[in-house]
């Protein structure tokens, strides 16, 4: 719960040590004080670990009617506010001093005023502190034992958040379950006040209850009862066999007069489900399917149910949030992952560093916390590259709503979708929709002191302009801005006068420019994000934003250098995707940090200024390039020797047709370690790779080389590969012998093979060490 307050701690070391510029004489002493009473709580703090874990699991399960320690929860709600309270006094005086190039002299009193202010208030909070009394020493052995289990299950302490809200929200009177009023009635309205169409509510084990107990009260009670024709209870359990679950559903459902002329139809199952349809057609039906582990079974309830247009349900209960990408809201919309927030690392790292979760704003730093949340089973890697490092992840479905709605009660962020009512955005510095553009029509009551606004639904609506204005003008305060997939018409009104931005991210596909208006106040931008957008011209202000680290377009062009007056983009580390015209020797000279850059355009023409100045990049390890030349198969593109830079470990053609075999060239990167030949980048009909020949790599993608008939491989030719894709291989006879000597290999996946090569693995003896996929078919 101290996380708002370690924030602000850490802000301030950025202040005094000079990464947010150099701070006012009037404030120098005082925010050092400030910091070293700060730093006092904190350690201070770290004695109170279980306690405050304790407490964050009472509030994540909903329980804080339990809480042992009140002064303890009393005390983060102090320090909580004070965080905030500080935040608006840098916020106010101290960036505006720094930013703006303002006199301190006339605001010297107002500052230091200020910062005293909070000292005294900090000093206060110690003070209290000091009186605040553990919780008692049978709570924290028991918290011990869990926490030790939870090393061994990392979603252990969730799962016990969760039995703490059942066993406590739940009591037995005559038989019947009562409790979680609030929940049930929620319930009960989506099964009966929803819309018309025919929709499914889901009911989740990570709400904490006994789903199963949870659905069965609202299917027992009056209100259903009455306003349903018909019910069913249906048992799924994860042996779901699509003929007993219909057959089952008739024998609920239908008056036993009917059940059998039904049944007799035993091995007609389209029969069955006209009889079905006959019957439900007048009825207003409800259907529980309990215990559901497979979307498989909502695709075969719609082929089995009709949609009546008059209110009916399927109430189901699932374990994993996973399986319920197919099924449908009560609304009618569709239930996405989406609500669980997943995405690519990358992404994920700009925004911890704009955010200033990242002390030393490294890429690696925040990619160790994302392996470590991992381990503690907090986070799911949904994707992996084929080289093993993380495509994308998510919250685990089990922690997700729990983590979500801790982080709403102690004021970390504000999300509409856990507080309809708005009880958490007083003092909140963070917005976050995901669901629906309705979620943005409560911004305008946040606080003007917001720093960051995100909107990671799917759904691509049009934003209003007025409205995109009005969140510049509202919130002048921000670091973070990401409107997601909204669709704009055009830049937002005012957004220049965010100075303060780090993570700007926008979806202007229209957008053709980037204009000087734009760029020369946006000085302490982080990461730049407008994938849908082309732009042919870009403003020479690009070069004064000396902080960019991240720079991601469907296609930008970048201006020649102005000069000595303006700096370079020495701390830019991604560009997607760049145009060739732009890869100059000067340009490319000035972005000394660059690791990993796409290419995409015409790489035909501009093969020979690519020649000359790729090789230059020093700390280059992924280059992508993608060739759209208006008459690809007359490009004539040739790799040179020592074209690449050996720093280079990921490597991939497209759309490229190289006349020659590329292998000789490619296989002295001494540190390649992917190298992806992809869609019509090779028309050659003959690859041979010599001895000693890529000696890292452990990826090959050999994807649309239509016409390949021969690959022949050295002895001592890839020792690491570990895992090889051909796409298809219809002409190609036999895979090199020398692929089965090597220690590491083990995943092979082959389309379309000829039939020839296709009997060779299905009569390969050793396919129990390796995995072996031929598509499609099989072997």
């Amino acid at each position: 719960m101290d996380i708002n307050l370690g924030l602000f701690s850490e802000r301030l070391r950025r202040l005094l040590a000079g990464e947010e510029g150099t701070l006012p004489d009037a404030a120098k002493e005082e925010i050092q004080n400030l910091h070293t009473e700060i730093e006092v709580v904190t350690s201070w703090l770290r004695d109170y670990d279980y306690d405050l874990a304790w407490l964050l699991m009472q509030i994540g399960a909903a329980a804080e009617d339990q809480i042992h320690s009140t002064d303890l929860k009393a005390i983060m709600k102090e320090i909580n506010r004070f965080a905030y309270e500080s935040e608006k006094v840098i916020d106010t005086f101290i960036i505006p001093t720094i930013t703006e190039q303002q006199k301190s002299g006339s605001r010297s009193k107002e500052i230091r005023d200020a910062l005293l202010g909070l000292q005294s208030k900090i000093i206060d909070i110690k003070q209290w502190m000091q009186q605040i009394e553990h919780i008692p020493f049978d709570i924290i052995d028991v918290f011990k034992l869990y926490k030790a289990e939870a090393r061994k299950s990392p979603a252990f302490l969730c799962f016990f958040k969760f039995f703490k809200t059942e066993a406590s929200s739940f009591k037995k009177r005559d038989n019947d379950i009562v409790g979680l009023d609030d929940k049930m009635e929620e319930l009960l309205d989506h099964l009966i006040e929803g819309p018309p169409q025919l929709s499914v509510v889901a009911v989740l084990d990570s709400v904490g209850l006994d789903k199963t107990a949870f659905a069965a009260e609202a299917y027992n009670s009056n209100y259903v009862k009455h306003y349903f024709d018909c019910q069913a209870w249906v048992p799924v359990s994860i042996l779901y066999q699509p003929d007993s679950l219909l057959d089952n559903i008739i024998k609920f459902l239908m008056p036993s007069s009917k059940l059998s002329e039904v049944m007799e139809d035993r091995d007609y199952e389209m029969r069955k489900i006209i009889h079905l349809h006959g019957y439900l057609m007048s009825k207003r039906y409800l259907i529980v399917l309990d215990d559901v582990w497979t979307n498989d079974v909502w695709e075969f309830i719609q082929e089995i149910l009709p949609d009546n247009l008059n209110g009916s349900r399927v109430l189901t209960t699932v374990s994993n949030i996973e399986i319920l990408t197919s099924f449908q809201l009560e609304n009618g919309q569709h239930i996405r992952l989406d609500l669980v927030p997943a995405g690519g690392p990358l992404r994920l790292y700009q925004l911890w560093i704009a955010e200033g979760f990242v002390r030393d704003n490294s890429e690696a730093t925040a990619e160790e916390i994302l392996e470590e949340l991992i381990d503690r089973g907090f986070i799911q890697v949904k994707r992996r590259k084929a080289s093993g490092t993380i495509k994308t992840c998510s919250f685990s479905s089990l922690v997700w709503p729990t983590i979500l709605a801790v982080a709403c009660t102690v004021e970390f962020i504000y999300a509409p979708v856990m507080d309809p009512q708005g009880k958490s955005r007083k003092r909140v510095r963070r917005f976050c929709a995901n669901v629906n553009l309705g979620e943005l029509d409560s911004f305008d009551r946040l606080d003007s002191y917001l720093h960051s606004f995100l909107y990671l639904s799917p759904e691509s609506d049009h934003l209003n302009p007025r409205d995109s204005m009005k969140i510049c003008k509202m919130f002048k305060f921000l670091r973070v801005l990401d409107l997601g997939s909204l669709f704009l018409d055009q830049y937002p009104a005012g957004i220049e006068n965010l100075s303060r931005l780090r993570y700007l991210k926008l979806n202007i596909p229209s957008l053709k420019s980037l204009p000087s208006s734009l760029l020369s106040n946006l000085l302490n931008l982080y990461t730049l994000d407008m994938p849908s957008s082309y732009i042919d011209h870009t403003a020479d202000d690009i070069w004064k934003l000396n902080k960019l680290r991240h720079l991601n377009f469907g296609l930008i062009t970048l201006p020649a250098h102005p000069g000595k007056y303006c700096s370079s983009l020495e701390n830019l580390n991604f560009i997607s995707a760049l145009h060739p015209r732009c890869c100059t020797p000067d340009i490319l000279g000035r972005l000394p940090k660059l690791g990993s850059l796409q290419i995409c355009g015409d790489l035909n023409y501009y093969q020979s200024l690519l020649s000359k100045s790729l090789h230059g990049l020093s700390c280059l390890e992924s280059l992508k390039l993608v060739n759209e030349s208006k008459m690809p198969r007359l490009s004539k593109i040739v790799l040179f020797e020592n074209q690449f830079p050996p720093s280079l470990t990921h490597l991939s053609f497209s759309n490229t047709d190289l006349i020659d075999d590329p292998m000789p060239t490619l296989q002295k990167l001494p540190y390649l370690q992917v190298l992806k030949l992809k869609q019509n980048s090779y028309s050659g009909r003959k690859l041979a790779c010599g001895s000693d020949g890529f000696p890292k790599l452990k990826v090959l993608h050999l994807k649309s080389m239509l016409w390949l008939e021969e690959w022949t491989m050295g002895n001592e030719a890839m020792p690491k590969l570990e895992c090889l894709v051909v796409n298809p291989c219809a002409y190609l006879k036999r895979l090199p012998e020398h692929l089965w000597c090597m220690k590491n290999f083990k995943k092979l996946e082959l389309w379309w093979p000829q039939p020839e090569l296709r009997q060779k693995m299905r009569d390969f003896e050793d396919t129990e060490r390796y995995d072996i996929q031929i598509y499609p078919f099989g072997m």
